[in-house]
Parts: structure tokens; sequence; C-alpha cells
């Protein structure tokens, strides 16, 4: 899903030299990141934000940023986010590069005793992020969840609409969904500061797999505690979802059967909701509603789709 390479090499010493870096090389990064990302030097990573929205850039450098010693993440070296609404040139952070693999790309080979140390390690650092205050991150915090969640809905719809992707029809469906759905949350819906995009390719992990630290830390809003166990669920079930074309061979449902019992283990205060079915299927359908937008061709996501609108009207 990442965006072809736009930055050209002229344009890669012209950032290097803004920012007083000598330049060496650069070479595309194709996996781990949801937008342009380059290696480069042999120690440096830029990312080059792909989206209108200012949020996901700030978010992210704030955390780069911001003095988390609990969070294992790569050191901001500099940032630029448009000087003006005229400026055409895409938001960007330089970092460091973490010098190891991600975790999806060597899963199969890790054994079972690591894989557990792995998830513990990693739940520790997935918690770390609730102690982040939203306001230090400049992310919104929701006073009404169940107002935000026909907010996100709606805008979906609207979006969906605009593509011709969704059917007069198909928007009632939906709309029926999320009138089951909203039972299941309180309007004070209680919110902690979550990395929720937690598939494996956005951990990066040594040679003795060892967790280096996250990336892709444009991933944190306020959100239920819960919110991340949709990933874990789909990861689960269709693990070469979240892997590079060239490792889906490797997507084994077995190396994943014990996921759920591993986070229950080490980060328990995910599963404390009540309904917990019920609100991963929301998590889910939202997702899909999303991913629809610029996959809508994919059979797999409409068929799970329809599936998701069909649990909903069955509850």
């Amino acid at each position: 899903m990442n965006p072809k390479t736009k930055l050209n090499d002229d344009e890669i010493r012209r950032i290097c030299h803004r920012h007083g870096i000598k330049y060496k090389s650069h070479e595309r990064i194709t996996t781990g990141f949801s937008h342009e990302v380059h290696r480069l030097n042999d120690d440096l990573v830029i990312k080059l934000f792909n989206k209108e929205t200012k949020k996901n850039y700030f978010v992210e450098k704030s955390i780069l940023f911001g003095n988390f010693p609990a969070i294992k993440k790569p050191q901001f070296v500099a940032g630029y986010d448009r000087l003006d609404s005229f400026d055409s040139e895409r938001a960007y952070i330089i970092m460091s590069y973490l010098d190891g693999v991600s975790l999806g790309k060597v899963w199969h080979k890790v054994s079972d005793g690591n894989r557990e140390k792995l998830i513990e390690e990693i739940s520790s650092t997935l918690k770390a992020f609730q102690a982040i205050p939203a306001e230090s991150l400049a992310i919104d915090s929701h006073d009404n969840w169940v107002e935000y969640l026909w907010n996100k809905v709606n805008k979906l719809i609207y979006r969906l609409k605009q593509k011709d992707i969704i059917s007069a029809g198909r928007e009632t469906d939906v709309i029926s969904a999320f009138q089951k759905a909203i039972r299941y949350f309180a309007e004070d819906e209680p919110l902690q500061t979550i990395y929720w995009d937690i598939h494996f390719d956005n951990f990066i992990v040594d040679k003795d797999y060892n967790l280096l630290g996250i990336i892709d830390l444009e991933n944190v809003r306020r959100l239920p505690i819960d919110y991340p166990l949709f990933v874990i669920r789909r990861q689960m079930k269709e693990p070469h979802k979240y892997l590079a074309e060239e490792d889906e061979k490797y997507a084994k449902k077995e190396d994943y059967q014990n996921l759920w019992g591993w986070y229950q283990r080490y980060y328990p205060e995910m599963f404390t909701p009540k309904n917990l079915e019920e609100r991963i299927l929301t998590y889910q359908l939202l997702d899909e509603l999303h991913l629809m937008i610029d996959w809508s061709h994919d059979a797999e996501l409409r068929e799970s789709f329809e599936d998701k609108i069909e649990k909903f009207h069955n509850l």
C-alpha cells in the first residue's frame, strides 16, 4: 500500500542541505511504512507524509521528539511541515535508522518461547503510551465517544458515496449496523493514548529477535483501550494481509494462534471492557469502511465487509 516513489535525487540532496546533513546515498524502503520512506546515508530515514492533513506529521514528530524512555523508537533528527498552504513540498521527518528487520518478515523463524518474550516486551512498550498526555501530541480528546463514532461513520460514508462505491441501500445497512454497535459503548467511554496499528511490520527486531523499536508512530490516538484488538484478531485470521507480497508464503495461521493468549497475559487491560466481541466487530467495520475507499476492488475485502454487515444484522 506504499505510494510510488516521487522524491528524486536532487530533492533528497536539497533536503539534506536544508538540515546540514552530508548526503551520501538514499534507497527506497517499501515495507513497514504507510508513506514514502527512504533510507538516507547509512544511519537515517526520511519519511514523507502523503496526506493533506498535518495531524499524522505532528503526532509522529511529538512522539519521536518527546522524552519517553519506556517507548522504544527511532530518534528524531529533523522535520519540515510546509511553510504555508502554497508550499507544494510534502511534510517530512528525518529520524535515525533502526538497523534490523520487521518482525513480520521473520516471525515464521522465531521459536514459540522467543515469540512470547517479544509479545511481553511489545505489551510493556504499548502500555507506556498510556502515560502520554493528549495535549502533548496535538490529538483530539473526545468528550462524547458515541458522537465521535457517528461522525466517523458519516464521514466515511460520504467519501464512499463520492466515489460511487456504496449504494443508497448499502448506506442504510451500514447506518443500521452502527445503530446496534453504539449500544456497546458509553458516551463517556474511558479513553487512553493508544498506539493501535500493532501488526508486526511496525516492530523492528535485531538478528536475535530483540525488539529495537516501533515505527509508523503517527498511529497514536485517544481511543478505548481495547481498540487494537481488532488488529490482533485480523492478524491471527489473515496474517498474509499484514505481510509484504514476497513474504506472504510464510503466513501460516498456526504461527499466530497464541497471540490472543499472550496479549491477555501481558496486556490484560485491553481485554477488560464488556461486550468485547461486539466492540471488536465495530472496530473491524470502521476499518473496512476506511479500506473500501481505496480498495473496493479487492474481492476479499468486499466479502469481509458484507460478512460484518450480516453479523450486525443478526445481533
